[in-house]
């Protein structure tokens, strides 16, 4: 067991998740919604939307499907899998990767799928996201979502 020097906590056992850390997060991310650049190639809808955005340029997605494109534009199949995407109202990025049209989806982030120290990398990753994005840094988002 190792203790911390300054407070004596027990550093070898788990950290929970909080809910003070989640809203922080969804704070952060409603900010950065309410700051996002017109200029910028990829708009939202909702803060929703942008944090399933987020999530997945920051690493935490998953393949939903893969979708061999043959004898068909691939322009054309991308348009037509994000309407798709679009009508269902779900969550998902579509990435060509040769003549394969791969469908990202974000991760889930509940208390019982994502550990801790993951969803501190996750934050930390997506708030990386948004400052390159942005140039927004996480503390101006945070001191936004706070007043």
């Amino acid at each position: 067991m190792k203790n911390c020097p300054a407070c004596g906590e027990n550093l070898s056992a788990p950290k929970s998740r909080s809910g003070p850390q989640l809203r922080r997060y969804f704070a952060g991310i409603k900010a950065a919604f309410n700051n996002w650049p017109e200029s910028h190639q990829h708009q939202f809808v909702s803060s929703e939307e942008l944090r399933a955005w987020l999530q997945m340029k920051a690493g935490a997605r998953e393949v939903g499907a893969q979708i061999q494109i043959r004898g068909m534009n691939k322009d054309r199949a991308m348009m037509l899998v994000e309407a798709a995407i679009g009508a269902t109202k779900s969550f998902a990025w579509p990435e060509m990767h040769g003549d394969t049209l791969v469908v990202f989806r974000p991760k889930s982030i509940s208390f019982a799928k994502m550990k801790h120290e993951d969803f501190c990398r996750l934050s930390d990753a997506v708030f990386d996201v948004i400052a390159s994005e942005t140039g927004i840094s996480q503390d101006d988002l945070l001191q936004e979502a706070a007043e």
